[in-house]
């Protein structure tokens, strides 16, 4: 399944294959953004959100007076490296990629699946088996990953999966009021299943992180769960931990 590109992404592709190729050299400085714009037949806004992308990637560095130099010709080998400390925040890391639908099934979950998820046994969920892309590189994908939503939730949004990019918890917000307010992450070290491997691009066993998320809303109900499989080669991951001060004048317990 095609998936059209928003116009940002494609002047990035074209930013980042001049800046390889030294069209825009090491140490040099990029055109202005108003020049860049009528370079590409873009918008200055979409000069920004493409500079946006590429200084992310460490390519360049954006100073006042300065200008915009050209840091590096390529970025590092690890494509993503986010800081996540909030649910909007994995929203928003979630949103920078591309999702690609392969299958969705109803399933009736067994015991040793509703211990995974984290629901009862018997009960029916929705599964939805994707890739996730960066839509900047056109290797193999960042991650594979597993949905399960609850069936009653899944078959009212079934249609519009394949033909939207909107983050799946945002549509059941959309169609059944169900607001996310917790995620309870659970990352470990795994060997790629050899089911996976060729998917992406890997040795069957090849290191990995995956990341089972339960999606938890308002009325503190499971209505997702989230089990993706992420290559080491292609991932890190990034938390911040800050300490709470006691207020001025108290002592500890």
């Amino acid at each position: 399944m095609s998936v059209i590109k928003p116009r940002y992404v494609e002047l990035t592709e074209m930013l980042l294959n001049d800046i390889s190729s030294g069209a825009y050299p090491v140490g040099s400085c990029l055109p202005g953004e108003l020049e860049l714009a009528e370079k590409y037949g873009v918008g200055r806004g979409t000069v920004r959100a493409a500079l946006d992308q590429i200084q992310a990637l460490g390519l360049i560095s954006r100073r006042k007076r300065a200008g915009t130099r050209v840091e590096a010709s390529a970025p590092p080998a690890t494509g993503y490296a986010p800081t996540i400390s909030t649910v909007e925040e994995l929203m928003q890391y979630s949103a920078n990629t591309q999702r690609v639908i392969h299958s969705i099934k109803n399933i009736v979950v067994d015991v040793e699946m509703a211990a995974r998820l984290g629901c009862a046994p018997g009960t029916h969920w929705m599964e939805v088996q994707a890739a996730r892309a960066d839509p900047l590189t056109h290797a193999y994908p960042v991650a594979w990953f597993h949905v399960y939503v609850r069936a009653a939730d899944g078959n009212k949004i079934r249609r519009q999966l394949r033909h939207t990019q909107e983050l799946i918890c945002d549509l059941i917000n959309d169609v059944t009021g169900s607001v996310v307010m917790e995620i309870r992450q659970t990352a470990r070290a795994v060997g790629v299943p050899e089911a996976l491997a060729a998917k992406l691009g890997v040795e069957p066993g090849a290191h990995a992180l995956e990341f089972v998320r339960q999606y938890y809303d308002q009325s503190n109900t499971l209505m997702e769960v989230s089990i993706s499989i992420q290559p080491a080669d292609r991932f890190s991951y990034t938390t911040v931990l800050q300490r709470r001060m006691q207020p001025a004048g108290t002592a500890p317990a």
